[in-house]
């Protein structure tokens, strides 16, 4: 990694900052309306957002209905934009192998079970970067009909959103690269007293300051279920299912997959869930150039264990 200039923030600290810059904004951005601050804890991905309506009266309100339907009504929305959210996230899990890299290598070494295959990296992949910073603009919808949540957003997002960042992971190595993507999202969090249903789908472009990291397009899914009520095919429903995709801008051709899957199991405590994922993540020789090749691992392949608590 190359060293930053000593009148320069570290990159954590900096970060932080912004952080603390959006939680400050808070104040000012009421004035427009209904605003929301929201802090979602999460081992992999845990984001603080704020939720800022455009106009009075923006934010609507859904009911519980078949899964298909909740899609199809959010299609239905117009992508007219009358909220923007500005976040601010951390991938706890994914910096800790980073961390543990560079500061316990004899550590990380006893982690290595065959050449292309680590408890840490298995344990941390599928992230591509330590934090981002995101704007959305677009509609949300709330599925908590006002109920007070706790430990996640019961929300509905379908628009537009932009992210950026500075680093980029590779092989649980922090590699400096001011990176921007943009994206079309229809991303979602909805609980009952029977279910818990979480969904993303979208695809986007990836744009790398470093040249040693390839421009790509991508195409993303994932729909997580839990069935808290036992039925007949809960022990099916309850799992979660994620692929992408990436592409090539040049000629579309795919460098990266990654699949996983994951089983839910509903705790009583608080409605937890434990979950265990199992998948695999596969980057094309073409995804990765100059000194950043010798960073890859030989099969360009890499196992995926991700065990979860859920909230």
């Amino acid at each position: 990694m190359t060293s930053e200039s000593q009148d320069s923030p570290h990159p954590v600290r900096r970060n932080l900052l912004w952080a603390a810059a959006l939680l400050l904004t808070a104040s000012d951005a009421r004035a427009l309306g209904k605003t929301s601050l929201d802090l979602e804890l999460d081992p992999y991905y845990t984001p603080l957002s704020l939720t800022v309506p455009f106009v009075a009266g923006a934010d609507e309100n859904d009911v519980e209905k078949p899964e298909l339907n909740t899609y199809r009504d959010m299609l239905a929305h117009a992508l007219v934009p009358r909220f923007m959210v500005l976040e601010a996230s951390v991938n706890p899990m994914p910096l800790a192998g980073v961390l543990i890299r560079q500061n316990e290598p004899s550590f990380y070494d006893h982690a290595q079970t065959s050449p292309s295959a680590n408890i840490v990296e298995a344990l941390t992949a599928g992230f591509e970067e330590p934090w981002a910073f995101t704007a959305f603009f677009g509609k949300v919808i709330d599925y908590s009909e006002g109920r007070k949540v706790r430990g996640h957003r019961e929300r509905g997002y379908v628009g537009y959103l932009a992210s950026c960042g500075d680093y980029h992971i590779l092989s649980n190595r922090l590699i400096p690269d001011h990176w921007i993507e943009v994206e079309a999202k229809i991303k979602g969090d909805q609980e009952t007293k029977n279910r818990r249903l979480k969904w993303s789908y979208r695809f986007g472009a990836k744009l790398h300051d470093n040249s040693n990291i390839l421009d790509t397009y991508y195409i993303g899914l994932r729909r997580d279920r839990t069935d808290f009520k036992s039925t007949r095919w809960s022990w099916l429903l309850s799992s979660a299912f994620e692929y992408r995709i990436d592409l090539d801008q040049h000629d579309l051709h795919a460098v990266g997959h990654t699949f996983l899957m994951e089983k839910n199991w509903p705790l009583t405590w608080h409605k937890a869930i434990l979950s265990v994922g199992f998948g695999y993540l596969w980057n094309s020789r073409d995804k990765y150039s100059g000194n950043l090749e010798t960073y890859r691992i030989p099969s360009s392949g890499q196992l995926i264990f991700r065990p979860n608590l859920k909230f």
